[in-house]
């Protein structure tokens, strides 16, 4: 839990303007911190705010929420929002990358084995790779 603290202030520190020397805590929140619950936000003069909420889900484990905004040079502010809990890192923005939609429709003769082989388990088939047939 403490690397992923680690980790989002570096994000910010390492995004901060390079001309600027200094920057100063503008605002700054928490909780004390208790067992996995804990809340911390700042926010910078130069426009880098962060917030973090540190929680156990239903099981017990960790999870911790947030989101950290960086002015944009062109004005603005990019904001991303995460969650960090045991289905791993996950983060929202507008700003990040979306895979692209594959172009291209599924073959004919592709979609006719795929339906071959969904009729095969609805009739309640299944593949045996020793004898290398449906039993």
């Amino acid at each position: 839990m403490n690397s992923i603290i680690f980790f989002a202030l570096l994000a910010v520190a390492a995004c901060r303007p390079q001309d600027e020397l200094e920057t100063f805590i503008v605002r700054e929140e928490s909780d004390a911190i208790e067992g996995f619950n804990f809340r911390h936000e700042f926010e910078l003069d130069n426009g880098v705010a962060q917030s973090l909420v540190g929680s156990a889900d239903g099981a017990g484990a960790p999870v911790i929420t947030g989101s950290y905004s960086l002015p944009l040079p062109e004005g603005g502010y990019a904001t991303v929002t995460f969650v960090a809990n045991s289905l791993g890192f996950r983060a929202e923005s507008p700003l990040l990358p979306v895979a692209p939609v594959n172009p291209h429709p599924t073959p004919a003769h592709v979609q006719e084995q795929i339906d071959f082989s969904n009729a095969q388990l609805a009739a309640g088939l299944v593949w045996d790779q020793a004898v290398n047939a449906w039993v």
